[in-house]
């Protein structure tokens, strides 16, 4: 009985602990929904299970021959699911994909060295007993620190949507996936049982590991390099908008103090017209003072200056071009969001807008601009004409740069700070427009 048990679930333990946190790290891009994934899997691995009892009635000898066989058909069969379930970059599935068959050879390396060294005898009356017994403790040791490496720095890695840099990433556990893929072709058992096995399968996990951390912390400190850009190209505009309302504010102001130094003159002016009853001559006097006075020019979006002027830069870009421009702008007075981070989103759609209609040939553009809070959340709304067929990546969601491959450093640093704050974003094209939005989660009391 207990021989049979064994039997049933070695396929288990060879899919079912590395299958299912590679689809957990991708969950934000599956086709259907986590709980199927996990109803597939097992369902496969049930497939898998039968095929290996059926192989394993003409004895353990018959069995060795298929079981590397099957487990390559099954590798395989599972890496075409992977495809065909997670809307992703084929670097980045395969990059995940060879990780965790690293990991899963570094299971099985340990398992057979643990069995071929210390158990053989034991093994010939139960063949899978102790191979899969030692499986199950080496994937509950080493479970929680893989899976913290997966949520941390994998899962933030695959945000980064630079392609080139995903084309020699995924190669990095690659190599030792393949030294681990000759070793099953090894037919001798004393080779499973040298120390020398042990520190290969060691050095191969570790090695991995170990690369693709400093490759991704290396990465990180260049994206958050990319971003500090970002933010100090926007702040430069906020800065120069400011700059030129004070320049209009004084302008104004002098303005002010001339037409309050005249205002006696014109008010002796009027007295005399009154003294003269000549009703005529005073509303003509009036409607050419009117003319005079100084006019009212400062915008005022909201009363955050850095984000009014902004608005106010990219309002002056669009009207400068006849790009007719509206901006709604509710925003908090008190916003636990840092003003930089704000003006990377609201920079990159406004600049992002602007352009789509300089590349228009109608002439007749627009631009909506929309800030408001709904609920606990800060929203961001741009609507702008684009006539033209925007091209988005495989998953559909995100636009692709028309400047360079993939998508653009804009949308990357838009996401990003959105996943940040627990929003999201979406962008989508439909009769003539494109249509923008990206919302951030914000306390309730942010504003109070």
């Amino acid at each position: 009985m207990i021989d049979t048990a064994m039997i049933l679930l070695f396929p288990f333990l060879d899919f079912i602990p590395f299958g299912l946190p590679r689809y957990w790290i991708h969950r934000d891009k599956l086709k259907i929904r986590y709980r199927y994934v996990v109803v597939l899997l097992t369902a496969v691995s049930c497939v898998n299970s039968a095929a290996f009892y059926l192989i394993n009635q003409e004895g353990y000898e018959a069995a060795a021959r298929w079981t590397t066989l099957m487990r390559y058909g099954f590798m395989l069969f599972n890496l075409m699911c992977s495809f065909l379930l997670i809307r992703e970059q084929f670097q980045k599935l395969m990059f995940t994909y060879l990780l965790l068959m690293s990991w899963s050879f570094f299971v099985f390396g340990n398992a057979n060295f643990i069995e071929s060294r210390f158990f053989w005898d034991f093994s010939d009356r139960h063949p899978y007993l102790i191979y899969n017994t030692a499986r199950v403790a080496i994937l509950l040791i080493t479970y929680p620190f893989i899976l913290h490496f997966l949520g941390h720095t994998v899962r933030e890695a695959l945000k980064m949507e630079d392609r080139k840099m995903w084309q020699y990433m995924w190669k990095i556990p690659l190599f030792s996936t393949l030294f681990g893929m000759l070793y099953c072709t090894v037919q001798d058992v004393y080779a499973y049982a040298s120390w020398q096995f042990l520190i290969s399968r060691y050095l191969m996990l570790l090695g991995t590991c170990y690369v693709s951390y400093v490759f991704l912390k290396v990465l990180e400190i260049s994206r958050r390099k990319t971003q500090l850009e970002e933010e100090l190209k926007y702040a430069d505009r906020s800065l120069l908008a400011q700059k030129k309302q004070y320049e209009t504010v004084s302008a104004h102001m002098e303005e002010m103090k001339k037409a309050r130094h005249d205002l006696r003159q014109h008010l002796a002016v009027v007295q005399s017209y009154i003294e003269r009853n000549d009703r005529a001559g005073l509303s003509e006097y009036i409607e050419i003072y009117k003319t005079e006075l100084p006019p009212d020019i400062i915008e005022i979006y909201c009363r955050n200056q850095v984000i009014n002027a902004l608005i106010c830069y990219y309002a002056s870009q669009a009207r400068r071009h006849k790009i007719r421009f509206e901006a709604q702008a509710d925003y908090p007075e008190q916003c636990h969001v840092p003003d930089t981070e704000v003006t990377v989103i609201l920079g990159n759609l406004l600049e992002n807008a602007v352009e789509a209609c300089l590349r228009e040939k109608n002439g007749k553009c627009s631009i909506r601009l929309r800030i408001f809070r709904k609920n606990s959340s800060l929203v961001f709304l741009t609507d702008n004409t684009c006539s033209g067929t925007v091209p988005f990546d495989a998953d559909g969601k995100t636009p692709l740069s028309s400047k360079r491959k993939g998508v653009g450093i804009g949308v990357s640093s838009i996401r990003e700070i959105a996943d940040r704050y627990g929003g999201d974003t979406l962008f989508e094209q439909k009769a003539g427009m494109f249509y923008a939005s990206v919302w951030l989660q914000i306390p309730e009391k942010a504003d109070n």
